[in-house]
């Protein structure tokens, strides 16, 4: 079976979808977009299958083995590989075997609202799993934003960004993570990836065992914004100065500005 990629960002307006068209952009590799974050909470549900199968399965399949039919079989489940595989065929048969019908024998997921614990999750599934997580600065992440809440006729709305920067606050900590040895992660500032296209190609192939050369470069210029009323062109993005003092305040809490500096941009 396949071994995934999964592209983790922090929240909306960070470059994910710049970076699921350079990897899709490979003739073998299809990216999935966004899912709402529901995959996570198929995988909580599994946790919480196993978590059954361990604290009351096991006795029961003891006395199944034993006693068939006569056994106390009221908590009689699957163990846990089995538990395993099965969600393993399901995501597999969701992601994989869709993206290898069109040609694409690599697949993956890009996704803003899962985390590392999420990935780590996913790589007991699909060990050796590689991942990217990508950060950008929060001041130009509000910026994008606030356009939204601007110009999406109330489809965009402060709870949004809120929610966004939650995200965002949420992923940077994990940007900022001791390295996993069990999890190959690559960390990628956006700022980083779009200042260098080639060198950021070169280390995504060296990451993915992907071919560099594979990728097409024109993903940086030609520039692809989301419909449904959120996005315009031209772009109306304001200062930070310019923006409303309400949405600046949200990078205020000590602990934002904090992981603000860690990531290595200012306050």
């Amino acid at each position: 079976m396949i071994t995934p990629l999964l592209i983790l960002a922090a929240g909306q307006r960070c470059g994910s979808t710049l970076l699921q068209r350079l990897l899709t952009s490979h003739p073998g590799v299809l990216i999935w977009g966004e899912q709402g974050g529901h995959l996570a909470r198929i995988l909580d549900a599994v946790d919480g299958l196993l978590s059954w199968s361990e604290d009351f399965g096991e006795h029961a399949r003891a006395e199944y083995s034993h006693h068939a039919h006569h056994a106390w079989m009221a908590n009689l489940t699957p163990d846990r590989d089995q538990i395993l595989d099965a969600l393993r065929h399901f995501v597999h048969a969701l992601y994989g075997e869709p993206a290898a019908r069109r040609g694409r024998p690599l697949w993956g997921l890009k996704e803003v609202r899962h985390s590392l614990a999420d990935a780590r999750r996913l790589n007991v599934l699909f060990p050796g799993m590689a991942v990217i997580l990508l950060i950008r600065d929060p001041r130009d992440v509000l910026r994008s934003l606030d356009e939204w809440e601007r110009r999406s006729a109330g489809l965009w709305t402060r709870e949004h960004t809120e929610q966004a920067l939650a995200n965002w606050q949420r992923v940077a900590e994990d940007f900022l993570a001791p390295p996993d040895t069990g999890l190959p992660v690559l960390r990628l500032r956006y700022e980083d990836l779009v200042a260098d296209p080639s060198g950021t190609c070169e280390i995504i192939a060296t990451h993915t065992g992907l071919d560099a050369g594979a990728f097409d470069p024109t993903v940086f210029t030609k520039r692809v914004h989301i419909g449904e009323g959120l996005a315009h062109l031209p772009r109306d993005l304001r200062e930070w100065d310019n923006l409303p003092v309400s949405l600046r305040r949200l990078l205020d809490p000590p602990a934002i500005r904090s992981i603000t500096r860690a990531c290595g941009y200012r306050t």
